[in-house]
């Protein structure tokens, strides 16, 4: 039964964007655009209505980041780069859960070492890392965003060199960039939301004070491993202590 859900699933996947969306190299984009765009709307609408953020503020983040979300999507639905082979099956339940905890572990290593050394190294720090740590706190959804182009295109590739690289299949690609875009912003978001699994995801309780501390911890963005696995996990009560300008949903 629940193979025959998966493959209902993907078949209506398939038939919403079609195969050459979905044989495209970056196909997975429009899972990320598509985040972005619900999400951000989202949390500005509670920034604008609990006073965190103007309505010009959010309206002006939406502007800068829509078009060029839009125009990706253009080019993977209308310009011919190649397309790969869409494959008729969906995955097994375990093949896709498997396959998206892959995801997951090899994203938020990737992405951990580069931050460390994005730290450790002062060359880079002062070069490329300053610009997001240039966001003042309170954090926002879009101060994950804040970034150099540098930095911008190293952790995209970070979080994205191992499906593409393994060639997974399309649902558990898109289902991976769509849960590692929104946490990725969750943990920039400035909320502590009720029923959010701090247990496996970063999350603002945590990151925020990151960007406050001379030595900071808690360099994961995604899930919380890697800083545990690596000697730099600060606890969620700990971190908070430190930092005063989180919201809260509960």
């Amino acid at each position: 039964m629940i193979r025959l859900t998966m493959q209902g699933i993907w078949e209506t996947i398939r038939s919403t964007l079609g195969d050459d969306t979905l044989g495209h190299p970056l196909f997975f984009i429009t899972a990320v655009m598509a985040t972005v765009v619900t999400a951000g709307l989202a949390f500005s609408i509670a920034d604008v209505a609990l006073g965190r953020m103007t309505f010009t503020s959010a309206a002006k983040y939406l502007a800068i980041t829509l078009p060029g979300y839009l125009a990706v999507f253009a080019l993977i639905r209308w310009v011919p780069i190649g397309s790969g082979e869409v494959p008729e099956r969906a995955p097994s339940v375990t093949t896709f859960l498997l396959g998206l905890a892959g995801c997951l572990v090899a994203g938020d290593f990737l992405s951990y070492w580069w931050h460390r050394l994005e730290h450790g190294s002062a060359a880079v720090f002062r070069n490329v890392h300053y610009v997001h740590h240039s966001v003042e706190s309170p954090l926002t959804v879009w101060s994950g965003f804040f970034v150099h182009p540098i930095e911008s295109g190293v952790v995209f590739s970070m979080f994205y060199v191992v499906p593409f690289v393994l060639d997974v299949h399309p649902m558990i690609f898109a289902t991976y960039a769509a849960i590692n875009t929104f946490v990725t912003m969750v943990t920039h978001c400035g909320y502590k939301l009720w029923g959010y699994p701090t247990w496996l995801f970063a999350d603002t309780a945590r990151h925020e004070p990151h960007h406050e501390m001379k030595n900071p911890p808690n360099f994961c963005v995604l899930l919380t491993l890697s800083d545990r696995l690596f000697g730099t996990y600060l606890p969620a009560d700990a971190a908070t202590s430190s930092s005063s300008n989180l919201a809260t949903t509960s």
